[in-house]
């Protein structure tokens, strides 16, 4: 999406990452299947959470040192605990909602069923499509390129309104081994809304793929600029 399109849904502070010269930058919807075995240094019984998220790939400064993290617009959790934990000490505005999940090694199905049916969604992946191979409508050059811009981050980031105070969140990535999906069927109405209300017109890039990825997530803590 253009830079100067996508800056209408973040506040001034944030500052938005671009995709190399091309004057684009990146509106995304994450759909995530994961286990949580620890909170901070203690361990806990394993928690399956699923989460939907949408995002914008930005930068923010914080002691002199740009950072590369995403702006969560919105985030659900399928989990009561990671949902509680998660609005407290993080800012991925986490909701708990329920999620149907299929998932038979050749279909892998999400579905957030929010409350308010606007910031609900589904994604639906043929895994037998899931290769290296660049699909035609990418701006990235390949698969490298794409892991590059999009998940080798230095974490999340948030702003406070009421306190005019940036947050970072740092998160520990693996090494990705990130794919393409080539055959993928989405619905996101919170997307749409976006590019209704605020005049977007976003065109699709391409679905990446990882698995068997773990992450550390650090607290989130409010700074001034």
């Amino acid at each position: 999406m253009p830079l100067g399109e996508l800056c209408r849904i973040v506040p001034d502070p944030i500052e938005l990452d671009e995709i190399g010269d091309t004057g684009l930058g990146m509106l995304s919807m994450c759909a995530c299947d994961f286990w949580v075995d620890r909170f901070g240094p203690l361990p806990i019984p394993r928690v399956r959470n699923n989460d939907m998220l949408c995002r914008v790939s930005a930068r923010i400064s914080k002691r002199g040192t740009v950072r590369r993290a995403y702006y969560t617009l919105r985030s659900d959790s399928s989990s009561r605990f990671l949902g509680f934990f998660g609005r407290r000490f993080s800012h991925f505005r986490k909701q708990v909602s329920s999620f149907a999940r299929v998932d038979d090694g050749e279909r892998y199905f999400l579905e957030c069923r929010a409350e308010d049916p606007l910031c609900g969604g589904r994604l639906e992946a043929r895994m037998a499509s899931v290769t290296k191979a660049r699909p035609s409508s990418t701006v990235f050059a390949d698969v490298e390129e794409a892991k590059r811009f999009v998940f080798d981050l230095d974490g999340s980031c948030g702003y406070s309104y009421e306190k005019d105070a940036l947050s970072f969140q740092e998160i520990e990535y693996p090494p990705w081994d990130m794919y393409f999906c080539h055959e993928v069927r989405y619905e996101f109405p919170l997307i749409e809304y976006l590019a209704r209300t605020f005049d977007l017109a976003p065109e699709f890039d391409c679905a990446l793929f990882m698995q068997d990825t773990p992450q550390t997530w650090g607290s989130s803590w409010l700074f001034r600029r």
